[in-house]
């Protein structure tokens, strides 16, 4: 697992070495079991995080407290202002990102369909329409997913980014079939929506690409484990 630290904030972005984290697939039993066996969670006492249902679209989960029924919410990004309560996304070749200022936080599930929806906008709004934080205040950390290399799109893919937005041509290129830079879109729409370029960090990994560190779906050609990733805001720091 990749950790990264800023203050009370902490963040992390799981890979092969911590297994398969679908959490959202497993019993609540096994779920907790499976958080508190890695070494971040022992370490820093971190309580069970929350996530969500992914489901491709554009929807900001605000968690004001935790419930079980916050499990089974239908939603691709979590904010929150609570201390002490990790909150965190899947993927197997999605892109994670993971925003924060002192003392909000939102983990944002971005695949290519919540990105031609640009859910990094819509989460950056969150920090500002629910808890009143400036766009201009806040870091983002963008995890490992599938690369321009390896991210094949069909015509219609690229007609639909296009409709949506002519400036988000410019992140495609055309081989045997139109190949999308996910991250580089993703940065785009967070500087779009008001971050600071130099305050948005790149893990740059492809999933595809590195087999040795990372779940990739389009690889396995099925689910075969999901990564976590996720941020918490800490009390005692």
């Amino acid at each position: 697992m990749k950790l990264f630290e800023d203050g009370r904030i902490l963040l992390g972005f799981s890979d092969t070495v911590d297994k398969d984290l679908s959490f959202y697939n497993m019993s609540p039993d096994q779920a907790e079991r499976a958080w508190s066996h890695l070494e971040v969670a022992q370490l820093q006492g971190l309580k069970a995080p929350v996530w969500a249902i992914q489901v491709h679209g554009n929807r900001v989960l605000p968690v004001k407290e935790f419930s079980p029924e916050l499990l089974t919410e239908k939603a691709d990004a979590l904010i929150t202002d609570l201390t002490d309560q990790p909150i965190g996304v899947f993927s197997a070749d999605c892109l994670p990102v993971l925003l924060y200022s002192p003392r909000i936080c939102a983990a944002v599930h971005a695949g290519w369909r919540s990105t031609r929806q640009n859910i990094a906008a819509a989460t950056v709004q969150a920090f500002s329409s629910i808890y009143g934080e400036s766009a201009v205040s806040l870091k983002a950390h963008i995890g490992p997913c599938i690369g321009q290399c390896c991210l094949e799109m069909g015509d219609e893919v690229y007609d639909e980014f296009v409709n949506e937005n002519e400036k988000y041509a410019a992140f495609f290129v055309r081989r045997s079939k139109w190949h999308l830079d996910l991250r580089s879109l993703n940065r785009f729409q967070l500087v779009q929506a008001g971050l600071k370029d130099e305050n948005i960090d790149d893990l740059d990994r492809c999933t595809f690409c590195h087999a040795d560190e990372y779940y990739s779906f389009r690889r396995q050609r099925q689910r075969n484990g999901s990564m976590f990733s996720f941020i918490v805001n800490r009390s005692g720091n």
